[in-house]
């Protein structure tokens, strides 16, 4: 079960990504750096015995984000790393795999039919990138939903 300490910062940061995110294709180091630093200090208090847990959350994550966004020629921005960076030091390694895995699908989901109609009609999608914080977003409310659940 997860803290109302990690919950309500992680909702906050992310309306905030996504909007910023929307607005101007931009998710800001001043918001995700002091989150990452939030979780780790908040981790390091409430859960020393596990902290371990969350600082791989940050490198597993960041490093495959990271990782991704080397291999796709930068289609994947350095904010959405940082994000996801986030998401790990809140969550931990293994909710983050998860919602990394939800973030995608998500995205998949909605992405791929708009692309397949745009590609059938023989338009051109509005603009190449999309935002990715909304996704993350929802990958995220997915897990925390389903924590909330359990």
């Amino acid at each position: 079960m997860l803290s109302n300490f990690v919950v309500i910062p992680v909702v906050l940061v992310m309306t905030i990504a996504v909007y910023t995110d929307l607005r101007s294709r931009l998710i800001y180091d001043w918001l995700t750096l002091p989150g990452i630093a939030y979780f780790l200090i908040y981790h390091a208090f409430t859960h020393p015995d596990q902290w371990t847990t969350y600082g791989l959350g940050v490198i597993l994550i960041g490093g495959v984000t990271l990782l991704m966004a080397v291999v796709s020629n930068g289609q994947l921005g350095g904010g959405d790393i940082k994000l996801f960076t986030l998401v790990g030091a809140a969550v931990g390694w293994e909710a983050g795999l998860y919602i990394l895995c939800f973030t995608y699908l998500l995205a998949g989901l909605i992405v791929i039919p708009i692309w397949l109609a745009a590609k059938v009609s023989g338009r051109q999608a509005a603009g190449r990138e999309i935002p990715l914080a909304p996704f993350i977003a929802g990958g995220t409310s997915l897990l925390l939903m389903a924590v909330a659940f359990i």
